[in-house]
Order: structure tokens, then sequence, then C-alpha cells
């Protein structure tokens, strides 16, 4: 006899390819697609001079458009209808795992496109010592924690809020480890080269699987909630048997 985990993973796995038109259509991608433009002309036209930048003028730039990108995916995770499918059967961490997904491979997309224009916008002598894989880890993490943000926003808005909580929250976490007197290990925003970078990189790693855990439990369903889709689907109960050994039917 399959157990209940088992038949709603089966049931999760039919309600997939119904799921992936809707959230296409519904996910909130318009701000995340004028973020990372915003971000793109922000490195790409500095690309233009000549002489190009200096190497920590072009890590502010880059890391100012993994900001506008992570602010842009924190609408994703919105969902107009939220309040009129919240007694629906399908599991509410489908949806948004989904339109997690969404903003996980825009956010990709737009990173590689601001990446690589703040590459071109080095100049020439430092623009082999730009770190690639230290900024795209800032990057993930920022990612992360917006849609941590998000998630939590959804739990006190009843799904449809997240983005205004997780944009506000990520921009005052910005400027607030941007401008404190934070010790030299434990600046998250450390100069390349520096002796605070090597740590950092501990301080974002720590970050992004602290905000990836938190968005895995905020995804599932609260217990109340979790009560009520019960309630609202029932097990069916056999019919009493008669003293010969046969249901009763209805009178």
């Amino acid at each position: 006899m399959r157990g209940r985990g088992e038949a709603r993973g089966e049931r999760a796995g039919r309600l997939w390819p119904q799921l992936v038109p809707y959230v296409l259509r519904s996910a909130r991608t318009t701000p995340l697609l004028v973020t990372g433009a915003v971000g793109w002309l922000l490195v790409s036209v500095p690309a233009a001079v000549p002489s190009g930048l200096r190497l920590s003028e072009a890590v502010l730039l880059i890391r100012a458009g993994a900001v506008l990108l992570a602010v842009g995916a924190a609408f994703v995770l919105d969902d107009a209808a939220a309040a009129t499918t919240e007694v629906t059967p399908v599991p509410r961490w489908l949806p948004r795992t989904l339109r997690a997904g969404v903003a996980v491979v825009s956010v990709g997309l737009g990173w590689a496109g601001v990446l690589t224009g703040g590459a071109r916008a080095v100049g020439p002598d430092e623009r082999g010592l730009l770190p690639w894989g230290g900024l795209t880890l800032e990057a993930a993490g920022l990612l992360a924690l917006v849609l941590a943000l998000a998630a939590l926003g959804l739990r006190r808005t009843a799904g449809s809020g997240g983005g205004a909580l997780a944009t506000s929250g990520v921009l005052l976490a910005v400027v607030l480890t941007a401008l404190a007197p934070l010790p030299e290990w434990s600046q998250p925003f450390a100069p390349p080269l520096s002796r605070g970078w090597d740590p950092s990189r501990g301080v974002w790693t720590a970050l992004l699987g602290a905000a990836a855990l938190t968005v895995v439990a905020l995804f599932g369903e609260p217990v109340g909630r979790r009560g009520l889709r019960l309630r609202l689907n029932p097990r069916p109960h056999p019919r009493p048997r008669r003293p010969d050994g046969r249901r009763r039917g209805p009178r």
C-alpha cells in the first residue's frame, strides 16, 4: 500500500505540466526586466570609454547591477490570484517553486550580461584581476536573500505582497552593511585584492546557505492551512456492511 507522501509526490508530478503555462503567464517579470536592463546599461555605457575604469570602480557598478537584479526578482513570487486559490488542492509550494525557478533563470541570464559588460568596462591592465566567481557568489547571495524575504512577505500578506517586503528589506540590508563600521573580516562588500576579500566570501557562503534553507522552509504549507486542505479533501469512508456481508447503499 502506498504511503500518503508517495501519493502527494505523484500528484505533484502530474500537476507540473499544467502549472508551468499559468506560472509563466502570471509571474511578475516586468520589474525584473526593467531592473535588468538598467543594470546592463549601468555597466555597458562605461565600457565605451577607451581608457576603461579602474577595477574598484567597475566592481562597484557590477555590484549595483546585482542589487538591481535582486530587487527586480523580489516581485516574481507574488501571485495576484493567491486569495482565490487558497483552498485549492494544489500544494502551495508547487507554484512558488516554479516562480522561484523563473526568477533564478532570469536573474542568471541578466547577471551574465551585467558581469560581461562590467568586465569590458575594466581597463586592460586590470581586466584579468576581476573576481568573476566572487562577484557571482555575491549575486547569488543577494538573490537568495530576496527570495527568503519575499517568501516571508507571502506568509504575511496572503501570498500577494512579498515583493514590497523583500525590496525594502534587501535595500536596507545593503545600505546598512555598506555604511556600518564592520571589522575587515566581516565586510560583505570588501574591495577585491584586499585582506578582507577572502573572509567576506565565507560571509556570503553562509548567507546563501541560510537564505536557501529559509526559502525551503517558508515555501511549505503552514500547519493550520495544511489541516484545512486535509479537511477540504477528506478520505471517503466505506459504507457500512449489512449482517449478510453486503454493503449498504444509499436510501
